[in-house]
């Protein structure tokens, strides 16, 4: 059936993904810069924040001057770091895969493997929240060595805690119901936790839980701040409520509250029987708050900002620190720098100098996500969404705004620049849904419109002489003339792609990639460009650089290098396998710069290769290079096993189809005798008359 085929082919693709995985992951990787994810856990202590990062571990950042916060050290916790506590030199991080992590001076020392959400101390026991709902208690009076077990409490479903002494708060589910509860448990003996008392809170999804004194606080979606009397445990009470609807989470110190709400931090009044405002400014995406002092830290998707709150009535942001994250989408390299856009953050600037250790000197997240990027001296040219940016980067540390190019339709519709060719003071913009562009940046900060060609989809842009060559995902290859650059002008066109992502071209010679992998495109004739060679790249090409007859292609898995001497006998020669998924890729030399999750750096061949197309130079026809591919891994055994793996997973597919179909005859049959059945009934029925008479 076509359901059948459709499980064996998409079976076999992945067999032969794990397969070309096996085998490919044999170019050296030299170093990559590490992103950071959202923040979900901040605890700041002395001078320094400890930053619970997601995938991306513990950070840790010097913030005793918040205008000029910088990232100290982070530790990889394994998987995915969601809370944090310090005490003294000591750094627990509650991480929802690898468990609850000891870290101290920069190390990890030891822990457990009960995945956790949160985690708090007192004195010498861990509470933890596991990923399960129960609060866990152990015995940390040796951080290095492994916790001792002491206690559980699993009554309830906590979806946020929170610890004094031998008390524990939770906000809480029975399971089943959709009612939240403020549960008050006594821990005194871990072993036998009891529960002390408890009372209604909210009725959706709790996002924090703090206690001051005799009040508990709790923020969730829907019910802005709630307030509850805990003086006597056994009977907790509501007392108040603050409408901030999404509120992610409050601390108090001293009658007031600071809540941070997303996109807005407010602070109220809650030393009186109704909470009342005093102050608010507007944050970025803001998921996780601390006071100390006069400076609130609030933590989230954008990093840490740091504001002054000795005045209530009017928080002022002092500085933030924005460490390099998102996904990676675009790279373009020149000299000493790379220049990383993507997702969460516009622009960032890394120092690969050291290829082993390239490090973000310089990042601008003020506006909306990179797609695109490429560096003509000082100057980087970013297409994002919304916008087409120019930057001045003669200070790596402090990437300055020069100025904009609005991306939108005529009815202000958003659109996204998805790639950029500068050449000289023109540069060459393609977008989703608004049309090739030819732009005058000559003067930077008055960047202006000279001309367009109605065009969708352009996901690639590369221009040679006078003709554009474009890769369109709706189109396939268009080619325009641009030597009159306010009226681009249709030259020839080839649709026979799946999804055209990118381009490059070396002579009479158009290189193409799409979901399938590598088309090599004859463009002597520009008017009648034709096929003559195709290489498989799987799955989903999403770039291609060319470096004498080497293309170096990268793909969501990785990257992989061809040798396109002979277009219609093309080979691999290498590759390599990212651990995330790959949007871009730049190459110098002998290194690909690579765009995934942060930036990778990795040797392309041992000996110096020259680019053979300068970013903004006219191409030209280098010789042919024959690269030598590093020593390769004796990797067979793997292979075969994937094989294998592989072959069971198709013999899966088939053995389940065969029951299913087996399932549906019987079923079919069921009803066909059912039906026969009725027949025989009413033939009954309607003959009986006849044989009474």
């Amino acid at each position: 059936s076509k359901a059948t085929v459709s499980v064996l082919y998409w079976t076999t693709m992945a067999l032969l993904s794990l397969v070309f995985m096996a085998a490919a992951a044999e170019l050296p990787l030299l170093g990559r810069t590490n992103a950071v994810d959202t923040i979900r856990g901040l605890k700041v202590v002395g001078g320094t924040a400890f930053a619970a990062a997601e995938t991306s571990g513990l950070v840790a950042v010097d913030v005793r001057k918040p205008e000029e916060a910088r990232e100290l050290w982070r530790v990889w916790t394994g998987g995915d770091a969601r809370g944090v506590e310090v005490v003294e030199d000591t750094v627990y991080v509650a991480d929802s895969r690898s468990g609850l992590q000891v870290v101290q001076n920069g190390s990890a020392v030891g822990g457990f493997s009960e995945p956790c959400l949160e985690v708090h101390l007192s004195g010498d026991v861990a509470y933890v929240r596991s990923t399960r709902g129960d609060v866990v208690a152990f015995n940390v009076t040796d951080p290095a060595s492994d916790p001792e077990f002491l206690g559980t409490y699993n009554e309830s479903i906590a979806e946020a805690f929170f610890v004094v002494g031998t008390t524990v708060y939770t906000v809480a589910s029975a399971g089943s119901e959709r009612d939240r509860y403020l549960n008050i448990i006594d821990f005194s003996t871990p072993s036998s936790p009891v529960l002390l008392g408890s009372v209604a809170a909210n009725r959706t999804l709790a996002n924090s839980l703090f206690v001051s004194d005799t009040t508990a606080y709790i923020t969730g979606f829907w019910n802005g701040l709630l307030i509850f009397d805990v003086t006597d445990p056994s009977s907790p009470s509501f007392t108040a409520a603050y409408d901030d609807t999404y509120a992610t989470d409050v601390d108090v110190v001293n009658g007031t509250a600071y809540i941070v709400n997303f996109n807005r931090f407010e602070v109220v009044d809650v030393d009186s029987d109704t909470p009342f405002f005093l102050g608010n400014l507007a944050v970025k995406e803001g998921t996780r708050v601390q006071v100390t002092g006069t400076i609130a830290y609030i933590a989230g998707h954008r990093g840490i900002q740091m504001l002054n709150v000795e005045t209530p009535s009017s928080p002022i942001l002092l500085g933030e620190f924005t460490p390099s994250g998102g996904d990676g989408r675009a790279v373009a390299v020149s000299e000493d720098y790379a220049y990383l856009v993507g997702d969460n953050t516009l622009l960032q600037v890394v120092d690969v100098r050291d290829p082993s250790s390239p490090t973000v000197v310089g990042v601008n997240n003020d506006f909306e996500d990179g797609r695109a990027v490429q560096v003509a001296g000082n100057t980087v040219y970013v297409g994002g969404c919304g916008f087409f940016y120019a930057f001045d980067v003669s200070n790596p540390q402090q990437p300055r705004l020069l100025g904009t190019y609005e991306i939108r339709s005529r009815r202000g519709t958003v659109h996204c620049a998805l790639s950029v060719h500068v050449i000289g003071t023109v540069a060459y913009v393609g977008s989703d849904l608004n049309g090739f562009k030819v732009l005058d940046v000559s003067e930077p900060s008055a960047i202006t419109l000279i001309g367009s060609y109605g065009l969708s989809r352009i996901e690639g842009v590369f221009v040679s002489g006078t003709t554009a060559y474009i890769a369109s995902t709706s189109r396939g290859l268009v080619l325009l003339d641009v030597r009159t650059p306010s009226s681009p002008t249709l030259i020839g066109r080839l649709g026979t792609f799946r999804a055209a992502t990118a381009v490059a071209v070396r002579g009479a010679t158009a290189y193409v990639v799409d979901r399938e992998g590598l088309h090599v495109i004859d463009v002597g004739t520009p008017s009648m460009p034709a096929v003559i060679g195709f290489f498989e790249v799987i799955p989903s090409a999403s770039d291609v650089k060319m470096v004498g007859d080497t293309a170096v292609v990268s793909f969501d898995a990785g990257v992989q290098l061809v040798d396109v001497s002979n277009p219609s006998a093309m080979r691999r020669i290498d590759g390599y396998v990212s651990p995330s998924r790959v949007r871009g890729v730049a190459v110098v030399g002998n290194l690909a710069y690579i765009a995934e999750k942060g930036m990778s750096v990795i040797e392309l061949w041992k000996e110096t290769l020259v680019p053979l197309v300068p970013p903004t130079a006219e191409p030209t026809v280098g010789p042919t290079l024959a690269p030598t591919a590093p020593a390769k891994s004796n990797k067979k055994e793997l292979v075969i096993i994937l094989i294998l793996v592989g072959a069971a997973l198709v013999l899966a597919a088939v053995l389940g189809m065969l029951w299913w179909r087996k399932q549906q005859q019987q079923h079919h049959d069921r009803i066909e005798e059912r039906n026969n059945n009725v027949d025989m009934a009413t033939r009954d029925n309607t003959f009986s008359p006849d044989l009474r008479v």
